[in-house]
């Protein structure tokens, strides 16, 4: 006995053309060779979960380094630190970026520029109806704890 699953093409349109476009074969497994696939599967995510932690961890310790050095250049007006271990340089640099769009903020923004509540929540309910999707497909172990 053998299953196969298979997806078909799926596409979303929004008003500026298509956005996703799948098309995949799943191909034929034996159901006696899907527990040892399904095992595989399981030890790799529980792999991929443990070096998820200690990169997490790292990241934390970076974070913390990262503070001190960028605090020392900047109270010592450095642009940048010379590595002679690796000869590589340690540059200090300041950018600025936009703050993201969130609804509420949206909604302030039109409002404002509108000086009408109505025509904020029309023009936000526009926004919302014709923006783009995105079809992410996933399978997740959920422990037994």
């Amino acid at each position: 006995m053998s299953v196969v699953s298979e997806r078909t093409s799926t596409t979303s349109a929004s008003s500026q053309g298509t956005i996703m476009n799948i098309d995949a074969h799943v191909p034929a497994v034996d159901m006696g060779n899907l527990g040892t696939i399904v095992q595989e599967w399981r030890r790799l995510y529980d792999d991929i979960d443990r070096h998820k932690q200690a990169v997490r961890e790292k990241s934390k310790r970076l974070k913390v380094l990262d503070g001190i050095i960028m605090s020392t250049m900047k109270q010592s007006s450095l642009d940048a630190l010379n590595l002679s271990s690796s000869g590589g340089r340690i540059l200090y640099k300041k950018s600025t970026s936009r703050e993201s769009l969130a609804p509420k903020t949206l909604e302030k923004f039109l409002t404002d520029y509108f000086k009408d509540a109505g025509k904020a929540a029309d023009a936000l309910k526009f926004i919302n109806e014709h923006r783009g999707q995105k079809v992410r497909e996933a399978i997740r172990y959920e422990r037994n704890e």
